[in-house]
């Protein structure tokens, strides 16, 4: 680090150092240094400090009984014991002290809970997810060889569990039984799996699939009642099964004319939803809830890699050329030239729009130029009444967060490598935030 070499037994710590040094999470920024550095000269040949909790024993050795006696008032936690020697030309200044912490601690910080190291490299970026017993959230990721994990707000791994193979996309919580205890629901290459929150099979499941490619699984709940439809793409099939495990037989469109691209998409605008399709060969079917055209899309699009959204009652998204498309729910397709490159990312609600575009970084129109780095798609996080926006450069290892105004959260970037999740982590108006760090391992940051 800069001119120094540092050593350890072990890789682990050194990755921790490296990414405390890069997040600026150094000890000079602690309480416990600055409430020390108040009173020792900002200079030193050896300079000493600890906490009082830790120094009892020397203090009962090298001071008279008095005053060890005064400082048993201190609250443990709470105090520190610095000293420190000056050396100048065969002048030696020492300097001592004990006393209490003044918590300099600001609301507005990041703090990193804990960091885990798998042993394997990370197949998928870890997620949150709710314990139903308490609200509080989870976090799951998966490993090269399959294996998934349930982890602990704490950093326990609570179990694992290896799968036949890669989830593909997002890991969805549904509650199956109606009865408020929830379960994880996804597909992997072949396969479309429920597991509760034990890391269990749930019956009737898992489905097989002949061949692989299946596309990431869609969740639909029409009416918010957990009468779920789970829709699973392979190719140009399409499968709608129900809680139950069955064939929706009121389905009717279960083959497109082209190979369905991604996970279609259900979007609910006024009281109609809409069922959306995007197809190899450029179109964009949008359909009503038995499967038949709700509105016919005449334009073909070479689809970028984003995904289709609802944005100010319209349909969105992008071509390879960087123009947006917008679909209102008559038909009419209108287009913007954005000139965005070819790799640009999107992100968008009913009323906010965000894009990526190689270093730029747009939010509502308010544009913020970053470090130049190899940008992922960026992702919008609605928690407690407030928009974050979060973007991951896994060519500098940093992730960024801004509020809807486009202004930086304080305490980020943060140390990152993949796209991060965000929630409430224990449901008191406290944001976390998970991340890949290092190929191996986790990072899980709380928000002051």
């Amino acid at each position: 680090l800069d001119n120094a070499f540092l050593f350890s037994e072990k890789k682990g710590i050194l990755e921790r150092i490296i990414s405390n040094y890069k997040n600026g999470h150094t000890w000079e920024k602690t309480a416990l240094f600055k409430s020390a550095m108040e009173d020792m000269a900002s200079e030193s040949t050896i300079l000493f400090l600890s906490k009082f909790t830790g120094m009892q024993q020397v203090f009962t050795e090298h001071l008279s009984p008095s005053l060890v006696k005064s400082f048993q008032g201190f609250p443990g936690s709470k105090s520190l014991y610095g000293a420190q020697v000056i050396a100048d030309q065969n002048v030696f200044h020492t300097n001592a002290l004990v006393k209490k912490i003044v918590d300099t601690k600001k609301r507005g910080g990041v703090s990193r809970i804990f960091s885990m190291d798998l042993g394997s490299e990370l197949a998928i970026p870890p997620k949150f997810v709710t314990d139903h017993r308490n609200k509080t959230q989870e976090i799951v990721v998966q490993d090269v060889d399959n294996v998934l994990y349930l982890i602990s707000k704490k950093g326990k791994i609570i179990w694992q569990k290896k799968l036949n193979g890669r989830i593909q996309g997002a890991i969805q919580q549904v509650d199956l039984f109606k009865n408020g205890r929830l379960q994880m629901a996804f597909t992997t290459n072949n396969e479309f799996l429920v597991l509760d929150r034990n890391g269990n099979r749930v019956s009737p499941f898992p489905i097989a699939f002949k061949g692989q490619n299946l596309n990431p699984l869609a969740v639909f709940d029409y009416e918010g009642k957990r009468n779920y439809r789970f829709v699973i793409t392979q190719g140009e099939r399409v499968f709608m099964y129900n809680n139950k495990g069955k064939i929706v037989n009121g389905f009717t469109y279960t083959k497109a004319k082209s190979p369905i691209v991604k996970a279609p998409k259900h979007i609910r605008i006024g009281p109609k939803d809409y069922l959306l399709f995007q197809l190899e060969d450029g179109s964009l079917e949008i359909l009503n809830r038995v499967g038949k055209t709700r509105i016919p899309v005449k334009k073909k699009i070479d689809f970028s890699d984003n995904a289709v959204y609802a944005h100010k009652n319209r349909f969105i998204v992008t071509d390879n050329k960087g123009t947006l498309y917008e679909i209102d729910q008559k038909g009419k397709v209108l287009q913007t030239d954005l000139h965005l490159d070819q790799g640009h990312g999107m992100d968008a609600t009913s009323r906010t729009l965000v894009l990526m575009d190689n270093n730029q970084l747009s939010i509502k129109g308010r544009k913020v130029e970053l470090e130049l780095g190899v940008y992922l798609v960026p992702k919008i996080f609605y928690l407690n009444n407030k928009i974050y926006v979060s973007v991951s450069d896994i060519q500098n290892q940093r992730i960024h967060l801004f509020d809807s105004n486009a202004k930086p959260i304080s305490g980020f970037p943060v140390t990152g490598s993949s796209l991060a999740d965000m929630a409430d982590l224990k449901n008191k108006d406290r944001p976390a935030l998970v991340v890949q760090d290092s190929k191996n391992s986790l990072v899980l940051y709380g928000m002051d």
